[in-house]
């Protein structure tokens, strides 16, 4: 992937959210507060589901569409294997033509105008399947 990245979008909250769930979990577990098994529990199970689910970084390229998650992982969406549904304040990648969930392509945390009007751009420039 040494082309030219037409869109990158990032959610700096999405990047450290989770590890700050793990040293909750850690600080409850240690302070043996109320219950502190099962909010410990809570908070890891959480982290984990974030940390598969939402990547914090994507890039779109010419070939497909690159993913980061907070713990190192690295996810590519090949482009005729990925269906993007534009949302009003990011977007979807779906694998495959049958599936209703995807990655959720967030840029930042709150809106802002326009960032939709250049995401469907860069979609669109690729030959993305858009829905």
């Amino acid at each position: 992937m040494d082309g030219f990245a037409s869109y990158e979008g990032s959610s700096g909250f999405l990047r450290w959210w989770p590890k700050v769930m793990l040293v909750a979990a850690f600080a409850i577990a240690v302070n043996h507060w109320s219950h502190w098994l099962q909010f410990t529990t809570f908070l890891v199970a959480c982290a984990v589901m974030q940390a598969r689910l939402l990547p914090w970084r994507f890039t779109v390229y010419a070939e497909g569409v690159e993913l980061e998650f907070p713990f190192g992982r690295h996810v590519f969406l090949p482009k005729p294997a990925t269906t993007v549904r534009i949302e009003t304040v990011g977007a979807v990648a779906m694998t495959g033509t049958s599936r209703r969930l995807g990655y959720l392509l967030h840029d930042g945390v709150l809106f802002e105008p326009g960032k939709r009007a250049r995401l469907q751009r860069a979609f669109d420039y690729y030959g993305y399947r858009v829905v």
